[in-house]
């Protein structure tokens, strides 16, 4: 897997390096049609030491603002108490303080009036003595925010002298707000920065006599930078900023994954289970040296439990660990819940940053699934055809059929009419290409192929071979399809492909998790061999009147409809109960326009569908 991984990022290359969070660019068609309101308040502040430095822009003469030549309340960054921007105007950031507060704006998405190639900086206009104040090197920056994240790079630095600049943080961690899915910062959104790891390599163990603190805003596509949606912004609003003394003790989580090989599935099949590893980043944030740090892991309340080996961090290092031990389910169908923390010899004073969300996974019969099944936004290519889907490591062979998948409904969601596929390819462990191997037959989507685990058996199945990795996706020639997505990603793991042929077309990954899954279910294509076969569209393409022959292997009531591509009926054949052996329906292709059509033979519960040309 590791091999496949590092091949896949010469694939990717064509990606800019700032697009890893979000690999396509946000449209303006794209954009949430009216203000989104926060949730309820997350906040992650930490409850450090003492805070030695504090600003509430209650006198705007604190803040250096240089808003890149643009002028007006609607440009750059702006200080008072009333929203500027378009986007939330009727109420600002709700921070603990009140009052004024910053605010950065770039014009009016609405109206196409944002300025392009702009830097928007908000700087402390004197530098701040964390000497004198009684700090050391051991600080930490918080502040209260709000807004949402679209195109754009919101960034927190900080320079010892004034002219260089460190970045410390930024907002890439927040999910994009789209008409697709996505949400607004929590209002207000508390963040912590531990500013230690920086200023240690900045001026190592002298305690800074000036500091400043700095909020940046630019785009995160620079290499888009002359296209007007990477400008594009709902807003950012900053408040009550501090610098405050880190605690003496303070491991943190600071990554987490866990897998086989690199890659974890929240449903696997019994043939292909295999060892999980549990691993962890841990940051150790706090004044004092940290002895005796462990990784712990419980599956199913004690049916394994499992730890690292012990180790000591220093003072602001990081180092990563692993369960010692890996955790293997048993081949049979079953539930699983993992609970995962860290400890150490010491008593940690923020205890909060030691724990990580449980896991929860199933072995099941047939199905090999990347996606966690919480289905949150979607996957989409503007007015491009386009392909997604995940990869799958295979421990043992096996027969693929199918290729699950799920697209979202409504106003937002896939467009009825559209013509999918899905594609199986495999991955060439020496090269990393990707090669084709089998992929279905077109699919026209129906309203009731939305929102709901749609099975689209591949022609013709592929046997799977262990030791090789496959991409699965789902795609589309024509605009109209959206995936939904649930989880998340490694980097180098999840793709959309813009365009539709994998030789030529522009490969991105993407770190949310689309919905397409494999399906390995042995009595997939059992009843349509039973019922439907040799069907022929004849002559094809036709200028007039076409005939369709199909055999039915069993006596059953039979409906054929004919589908534009479009998604509209043109023709519905109700031949009720027909005998076994070969029929014969004549379509009424003389008065349909020339174009693409959709021949569906429905029969005890399953569809053959032909494609039909019209001259």
């Amino acid at each position: 897997m590791k091999k496949v991984l590092l091949s896949a990022v010469v694939l990717a290359s064509s990606m800019a390096a700032h697009a890893q969070k979000a690999p396509k660019l946000a449209t303006f068609q794209d954009l949430v049609k009216a203000p989104i309101h926060a949730g309820a308040l997350e906040t992650t502040e930490k409850s450090l030491g003492v805070t030695i430095w504090s600003d509430d822009f209650s006198t705007p003469a604190n803040w250096s603002v240089d808003n890149s030549g643009q002028t007006g309340s609607t440009f750059g960054w702006n200080i008072n108490n009333t929203s500027e921007g378009w986007w939330s105007t009727s109420s600002g950031i709700t921070s603990t303080s009140g009052g004024n507060y910053a605010e950065l704006v770039n014009g009016n998405a609405q109206t196409a009036t944002q300025a392009l190639n702009v830097v928007y900086t908000l700087t402390t206009a004197t530098p701040i003595d964390v000497a004198a104040l009684g700090g050391s090197n051991q600080i930490s920056l918080q502040f209260q925010q709000y807004g949402a994240r679209f195109n754009d790079l919101q960034e927190m630095l900080i320079s010892i002298n004034g002219t260089s600049w460190v970045s410390v943080g930024d907002n890439l961690d927040k999910s994009v707000l789209s008409a697709s899915g996505g949400s607004a910062y929590s209002n207000p959104d508390s963040k912590t920065i531990n500013l230690a790891a920086a200023l240690q390599q900045l001026s190592p163990g002298v305690t800074p006599s000036q500091l400043w603190i700095r909020f940046q805003w630019t785009t995160n596509y620079p290499a888009s930078a002359t296209n007007p949606n990477v400008w594009i912004t709902y807003g950012w609003y900053i408040d009550d900023v501090k610098l405050v003394t880190n605690p003496s003790n303070d491991l943190a989580i600071t990554g987490s994954d866990w897998g086989s090989a690199g890659l974890h599935y929240y449903q696997i099949p019994t043939a292909q289970v295999a060892p999980i590893d549990f691993f962890a980043d841990i940051f150790n944030g706090g004044v004092n040296n940290q002895s005796n740090v462990k990784l712990n892991v419980n599956v199913n309340s004690g049916a394994f439990v499992g730890s690292s080996a012990p180790v000591s961090i220093v003072s602001l290092d990081t180092l990563n660990v692993s369960v010692a031990t890996q955790f293997t389910p048993a081949a049979t169908v079953g539930a699983y819940t993992v609970t995962r923390n860290i400890t150490s010899d010491s008593t940690d004073d923020v205890s909060a940053n030691n724990t990580m969300s449980d896991i929860t996974f199933n072995v099941s019969n047939f199905i090999y699934a990347r996606d966690n099944n919480v289905v949150s936004g979607s996957t989409s290519n503007g007015t491009s055809g386009f392909e997604t889907g995940n990869l799958y490591d295979i421990y043992q062979d096996a027969l693929l059929k199918a290729i699950n998948v799920r697209l979202p409904n409504g106003t937002s969601g896939a467009t009825v009419g559209t013509e999918i596929y899905t594609k199986l390819y495999s991955i060439d462990p020496v090269s990393g290409d990707f090669v084709y191997e089998s992929e279905s037959a077109p699919l026209v989507l129906a309203a009731n192929n939305l929102n709901t685990n749609l099975v689209v058996e591949l022609e013709p199945y592929v046997n799977v071979t262990a030791g090789t990795t496959y991409l699965a996706v789902v795609g589309s020639y024509t605009s109209g399809l959206k995936v939904s997505n649930a989880g998340t990603s490694p980097a180098q793991t999840s793709f959309l492909l813009d365009g539709n042929d994998i030789t030529t077309s522009t490969l991105f990954y993407q770190t949310s998790t689309p919905y397409v899954r494999l399906n390995f279910d042995p009595i997939l294509g059992t009843e349509e061999i039973e019922q439907v076969q040799q069907a022929v569209i004849m002559p094809n393409p036709s200028n007039g009147v076409a005939s369709l022959q199909f055999e039915l292997m069993n006596a059953s009531d039979v409906t054929v409809t004919v589908l534009d591509v479009a998604g509209k009926e043109v023709q519905n054949t109700n031949l009720n109960q027909l005998t076994s052996g070969t029929h014969n329906v004549a379509l009424e292709s003389a008065k349909w326009n020339s174009g693409v059509y959709f021949v569906n033979i429905a029969s005890n519960g399953t569809v053959l569908t032909k494609k039909f040309v019209k001259k």
